[in-house]
């Protein structure tokens, strides 16, 4: 299966977003752009980047947004509104004892389900929602992950970016 991104122009709130993050050279349409690279102004505008007609720098447009366009599984045709509606399929996966680094301590975690965006188990370490850790996947394998929440005893988590997850042992529908 192959990975097929569309890009698209993004809602004022994403670009009011990237205000948020500090000074980021980017082109705006509405605007006189200069080129960072040589100070001129003739662009080739993309789907995504302006590129200079002269030098050849690309700086991204900043009313652009990407989002996967990966087949969307059966847990999208669920009412709109519903609360488990998800991006990714959730996978069992009870039994798996993985570790968390916490702070960069070890710490227990006994997984419920995984999927490409997250996962959910049982921990020691009392966290709270939006605290940064690691998972360590067998083979020693560290995953960026932010804690989403923490509700008795058991913790969700999103990993920063998706995994690629072998399905290959799970029954089709």
């Amino acid at each position: 299966m192959s990975n097929v991104q569309v890009y698209e122009r993004a809602s004022p709130s994403f670009a009011a977003g990237l205000a948020k993050r500090g000074h980021h050279i980017v082109y705006r349409a509405e605007s006189s752009n200069h080129c960072p690279g040589c100070g001129r102004s003739n662009w080739h505008i993309g789907r995504v980047t302006a590129e200079c007609g002269f030098c050849g720098t690309a700086v991204p447009l900043a009313e652009t947004a990407w989002q996967d366009a990966s087949p969307k599984s059966s847990v999208h045709t669920k009412a709109a509104g519903s609360a488990d509606q998800r991006r990714f399929e959730r996978m069992p996966a009870k039994g798996r004892k993985l570790k968390l680094l916490v702070d960069g301590s070890p710490s227990s975690f006994a997984l419920q389900n995984i999927s490409e965006g997250g996962a959910m188990g049982k921990g020691d370490a009392d966290l709270a929602p939006g605290h940064k850790v690691f998972v360590r996947f067998e083979g020693g394998i560290l995953v960026p992950a932010i804690v989403k929440w923490s509700e008795d005893g058991l913790v969700g988590l999103a990993f920063v970016d998706p995994l690629i997850l072998d399905r290959s042992d799970q029954p089709r529908n």
